[in-house]
């Protein structure tokens, strides 16, 4: 059975507790921060080390005040699973932002986006594609102006870059 698999287990059990209110998805992401700590993963590694205390060093190490995911923490270093609470977070997010009618859009500008431009931007994308967006946003100078946008397998590039060669092409034609 695939990691994935089994962290899509976990995580649409802890998808369903989210949605009965149970506040969790901030303690999970806390907790799967502390897992990819290189000493961490150290400890995680070694055979001769209690699963409690492995727990316990996670669970304090995130600051972790929910009960139930220090049970899940526990459960998972008892099985020797506590590497996937990077995945099962990142699958908890997931569910959560499509329960939410919410898709990522990764948006590259050539220059730093203030608050302003990026709400305009994500409403603009909202509008278009029905769904509320989460803006991933970066910046490239190399598109020169303009945005390329990627909404999932969809990409929209109105980057000054492209404009150019496009020009530059019909005008060799």
């Amino acid at each position: 059975m695939s990691t994935r698999s089994v962290s899509r287990r976990y995580a649409r059990a802890l998808f369903e507790l989210e949605q009965e209110g149970v506040p969790l998805r901030e303690p999970l992401a806390a907790v799967a921060s502390v897992v990819v700590v290189p000493e961490v993963v150290a400890l995680l590694g070694k055979s001769g080390v209690p699963a409690d205390l492995k727990a316990t060093v996670i669970t304090k190490s995130a600051h972790n005040k929910s009960k139930e995911i220090e049970r899940l923490v526990t459960l998972l270093c008892e099985r020797n699973k506590a590497e996937l609470l990077p995945e099962i977070s990142e699958l908890v997010e997931s569910m959560t932002r499509q329960a939410a009618s919410e898709i990522e859009a990764d948006v590259v500008s050539a220059v730093k986006l203030d608050a302003a431009s990026k709400d305009r931007i994500a409403k603009a994308l909202g509008k278009a594609v029905g769904r509320k967006v989460k803006l991933n946003v970066s910046h490239d100078a190399g598109i020169l102006g303009g945005l390329v946008v990627q909404i999932g397998d969809r990409q929209l590039d109105y980057s000054l870059r492209t404009r150019l060669q496009d020009l530059k092409r019909a005008m060799v034609s």
